[in-house]
């Protein structure tokens, strides 16, 4: 399976690991998926430095606008992208993803597991003591 999710719930954080080749189908089935769970809310950290994606930059239009009709409207919880380092492909592509669901979800990319952490653990404690979450 190349998209495995699982909720930290002392955390509050969603942990998605993504590996092996990766289509355009597979990511509209995390989406639905994360969208069952109701996961929107919780923040997210999505490590894909073991994908290889299978798909074009012109199915990610569709893909976004898919996510967005599903979370747009409820307030997607931020999300840490975290990419191999050396792969510059894969950073390209998540910033691309990034930029083009910005108007719904904050998506950052790291290739830096520790600091993604940080980054959603400050965003989720954030989320805690926020009065409309």
């Amino acid at each position: 399976m190349p998209i495995e999710r699982r909720f930290d719930a002392d955390n509050r954080v969603l942990w998605t690991t993504m590996r092996d080749g990766l289509t355009i189908q597979d990511l509209r089935q995390h989406i639905d998926a994360v969208n069952e769970l109701d996961g929107h809310q919780y923040c997210g950290i999505v490590d894909t430095r073991g994908a290889e994606p299978l798909f074009s930059t012109k199915e990610f239009p569709e893909l976004a606008r898919h996510g967005r009709r599903l979370f747009g409207h409820r307030g997607m919880a931020p999300r840490a992208v975290i990419v191999s380092e050396t792969d510059l492909l894969s950073f390209g592509l998540a910033r691309l993803f990034a930029a083009l669901v910005a108007p719904w979800v904050t998506v950052r990319v790291f290739d830096n597991e520790s600091a993604a952490v940080d980054y959603i653990e400050m965003a989720a404690a954030g989320r805690e003591q926020s009065p409309t979450q």
